[in-house]
């Protein structure tokens, strides 16, 4: 320890434990300030920092505690009470928190490395911390490098114009207002984040602010970066609405309803839906209705195929008519159900409009049936079907049509050991078939022998029936499109000539105008083609895409009823696996003890705001091992638009106040005082500002 650091000594370490240790001030420190070379330095402040030299390092600790020891003498007098110092000890209690190792080539800075595996000595000098010292821990170099475009030229010296991000400015230190708390860009946006917070804590403009200041470099802007929001309260709009203003920046607003000239209008075609989804858009039990859900949508995609399954299609509609020719229905419901079927699935031998003969017992042929005395009909599917007197007066002619075999005895149109062709996704079909294809699949588990599956489907019926009639899920109901440009547009891409070129930036998915069950199979759909997306890309791993998922306790929850959540699983697998390919998580939540345990024990980096709920501080604490106790006392007290941030990103656990977004995101606190307080009989309209147009 050179002469300096003696002089900055403040006292001595007098008991160590295994996460923390004592620190007893020297004699005559009564204010617990010193002067020093450069400054006078008050080192009592909780959460400042100190060091402890050990070896040729320090080892930096951070103040938890300020206490003097308790006296044992009375007050001279109790009346004055005047509190006496002359007999006290003053201690500090600190925690380690990591080390400052000097630079080889330059002794007066350092690098400073989280964590400590060793512990000093009994009676080891504690210094207060110098500026260069805070410097390595807050990395003050610089947030800007140069990019070179002409290295074999610059050798020396660049005086390239281009420049990108090393470290990103998020904030300033609370406890050392004249320092930014910087986030290593690899390290905060290569890897899962979260950020969590009561609500009005700040979150959204946290991560407004954050994605502002990525945009803020005019020249060589961070056209390469992909952010895809889920803003499930229509706040994101806003506050992306001025970046647009850097020329290389391009946002995309994708709402559902809107009539916003610069919002486009989102859609999701049903059949980019997997059979997991599909369970989960009509929440079908796992048991008894997704093997007949599967079945509906196989069969709805093979009756919209262009490929030759004539066979196929031949097969369920004879098998399934002939259930309903013997079932115990009434004459007039077979002709409505038969009639109805084959309006929307037919084929060219089995059809309405199909004609045939009828050979009888005596081995006759008869190419017209018998009605009425006096009335007699072509033999066709639909004459067989007439009614008459309560009658279908062609059945027996229908079922032999349907039954008929081929002179080596096998049936024309029945297949032995048939298989029911299985549904994948990205295969097109009518949305309005779907409700057909379902029947259509419950007659045919009927005709072999399960009379009862079709109570047990009651609720996928309605819930088909409701689905098909409500509006706010129109945007499902597209049976055209074009998954390649789907998947392009989504992840903002476009193709050109065959080359895939990067068109948006920023693409905010408003999602505020539907309910939660819509929202969960939007998030997940949307979740799992970009997982495809990013996977297709090559070669692997070079284009990064941050989702950001907004109140994700929404969609992304750790509840175990759960039957049909299959389809929930893409977000513990993109927690899991989409590092490798570049499809990065941004969990943003108010309640993390609701959220997957998987998807937040994933998470390397958490900006933490204001939680005061003992549950989600215990959640907090049990997904994040390395967190302090220390750390997780101050969250119930962080102020508005203060948060505390911790992760591989930062050096060292931090609180700082947050840079103030610019624009705001739309979720400003309701002015009670001035929404209360109105003239009687006051209109809404007031508060409506006139677009352009109307001005």
């Amino acid at each position: 320890m050179n002469r300096e650091d003696k002089q900055r000594v403040i006292g001595k370490v007098v008991a160590i434990n295994s996460d923390r240790f004592t620190v007893e001030l020297l004699g005559g420190i009564d204010n617990f300030n010193i002067s020093g070379f450069d400054d006078i330095h008050y080192f009592a402040q909780l959460n400042s920092y100190v060091v402890l030299p050990y070896q040729n390092y320090f080892i930096v600790a951070e103040v938890s505690g300020v206490r003097e020891k308790e006296l044992n003498v009375p007050f001279s007098n109790p009346k004055e009470q005047i509190l006496s110092k002359s007999t006290t000890g003053k201690y500090l209690e600190i925690l380690p928190i990591g080390t400052l190792k000097p630079i080889d080539d330059k002794p007066d800075y350092f690098r400073f490395d989280f964590g400590v595996s060793v512990y000093p000595a009994l009676y080891t000098d504690v210094l207060y911390i110098k500026e260069n010292e805070l410097d390595a821990i807050f990395n003050v170099k610089e947030q800007i490098e140069i990019v070179c475009e002409k290295p074999d030229e610059h050798k020396e010296k660049c005086d390239c114009e281009k420049r990108r991000y090393i470290t990103l400015s998020i904030g300033t230190s609370t406890i050392f207002p004249d320092y930014e708390v910087k986030i290593d860009i690899d390290k905060f946006f290569a890897g899962h984040s979260a950020v969590l917070g009561n609500t009005g804590s700040g979150k959204s403009c946290t991560i407004s602010s954050i994605l502002q200041s990525i945009y803020k470099l005019k020249n060589h802007s961070a056209v390469g970066s992909t952010f895809i929001v889920f803003d499930v309260n229509g706040e994101y709009k806003q506050a992306f609405s001025e970046i647009s203003e850097n020329t290389d920046i391009e946002v995309n607003n994708f709402c559902i309803g809107s009539t916003e000239k610069d919002v486009q209008e989102f859609e999701l075609p049903h059949w980019f839906l997997t059979i997991d989804e599909w369970a989960l858009l009509l929440q079908a039990t796992e048991k008894t209705q997704i093997p007949i859900l599967r079945n509906a949508l196989g069969l709805a995609a093979i009756f919209n195929s262009e490929d030759d399954v004539k066979d196929l299609k031949n097969h369920i509609l004879a098998t399934c008519i002939s259930e309903i020719l013997r079932d115990e229905t009434s004459s007039p419901s077979k002709k409505d159900r038969i009639t109805s079927i084959l309006q929307k699935f037919n084929t060219e031998e089995i059809n309405l409009s199909k004609e045939f003969s009828f050979i009888d017992d005596e081995g006759k042929t008869h190419t017209r049936i018998q009605i009425d005395r006096g009335y007699v009909l072509d033999i066709n599917v639909r004459n067989c079907l007439t009614v008459h007197y309560g009658e279908i007066k062609g059945i027996l002619h229908l079922i032999s049509y349907l039954e008929q075999n081929n002179e080596d005895g096998s049936s024309v149109f029945i297949i032995d050991n048939f298989q029911m062709p299985s549904y994948e996704k990205y295969q097109k079909f009518d949305f309005n078939i779907i409700e057909d294809a379902l029947d259509l699949a419950l007659l045919y588990e009927e005709a072999h022998g399960n009379r009862h599956i079709r109570d047990y489907c009651s609720s996928l019926i309605t819930r088909v029936k409701s689905i098909k009639d409500r509006k706010d899920f129109n945007f499902l109901k597209k049976n055209d499109g074009n998954i390649v440009n789907y998947k392009n547009n989504l992840i903002g891409l476009n193709d050109v000539e065959k080359q895939k070129l990067k068109t948006s930036q920023i693409i905010v998915i408003d999602i505020s105008a539907v309910e939660d069950e819509i929202v969960e199979v939007i998030s997940c759909v949307i979740s799992r083609i970009i997982y495809e997306s990013v996977k297709e890309i090559i070669p692997r791993n070079t284009y990064p895409v941050n989702l950001i998922l907004e109140e994700a306790h929404r969609y992304i929850s750790r509840n175990p009823m759960g039957t049909f959540l299959k389809a929930n699983k893409i977000f513990d697998i993109i927690a899991k696996e989409g590092r490798k390919f570049g499809l990065l998580l941004l969990v943003s939540s108010q309640r993390p003890s609701e959220l997957s345990k998987t998807v937040l024990s994933q998470c390397s980096n958490f900006i933490v705001h204001r939680i005061q709920n003992p549950e989600d501080l215990s959640h907090i604490r049990q997904i994040t091992p390395h967190i302090s106790e220390t750390i997780l006392r101050r969250m119930p007290s962080i102020p508005t638009q203060h948060a505390l941030i911790f992760g591989h990103s930062v050096n060292l656990p931090t609180t700082f106040k947050v840079h103030e977004a610019k624009p705001l995101p739309k979720s400003d606190n309701n002015k009670i005082s001035e929404n209360w307080f109105r003239q009687k009989g006051f209109s809404l309209m007031e508060n409506v500002k006139p677009t352009d147009e109307e001005e």
